[in-house]
């Protein structure tokens, strides 16, 4: 797509976001394109590029709004990709989390362990991490203390600090 499109619907074809700012106040918003659709005709407005603009209310419902929209080609893939991540990150940190409170009592490398550490691998990015869990799943005999608590600790501290959106019930 070359330029603006001509109405809103033509962003339906490269799957499209749409960044709302409002010049005056400095304001942003990201919306799907059938809310802003919506939002536009609720307001009286037509889906036309240019008339979809005084359409359109400040995100801070300022007094002298100056909307600028701006395309944010396969924005959906990308919000589907960013939740898709954060799902498989607390899955299978869900997996290692049961598994380490049943690693004091018996041997927990199974193959859900070991596909659960395989998926945290590219956001974890320290092989350490994941092969010390892997260590401590498999070690025999069991003793108490060597449980894979502390290495499970270790993961999610590390995927903290690289600022991975990990959900309550999987911190330590």
């Amino acid at each position: 797509m070359v330029g603006d499109p001509k109405t809103l619907h033509d962003l339906y074809r490269i799957e499209a976001q749409v960044r709302v700012t409002c010049r005056s106040c400095k304001a942003t918003e990201v919306w799907e394109l059938g809310a802003l659709i919506d939002e536009v005709r609720s307001n009286g407005g037509n889906p036309d590029w240019r008339a979809a603009r005084s359409a359109i209310k400040c995100p801070h419902r300022c007094a002298s709004p100056m909307i600028h929209l701006l395309p944010i080609p396969y924005g959906k893939q990308r919000a589907r990709r960013r939740a898709h991540r954060h799902a498989l990150i607390n899955l299978a940190l869900q997996i290692l989390r049961d598994a380490a409170h049943r690693s004091a009592d018996m041997p927990v490398g199974t193959i859900e362990v070991r596909l659960a550490l395989h998926v945290l691998r590219p956001f974890v990015r320290e092989k350490a991490l994941l092969t010390d869990y892997w260590k401590a799943a498999t070690l025999e005999p069991r003793h108490p203390w060597s449980s894979c608590h502390k290495p499970y600790r270790a993961i999610v501290e590390r995927l903290v600090a690289m600022k991975v959106d990990v959900e309550s019930g999987n911190l330590p």
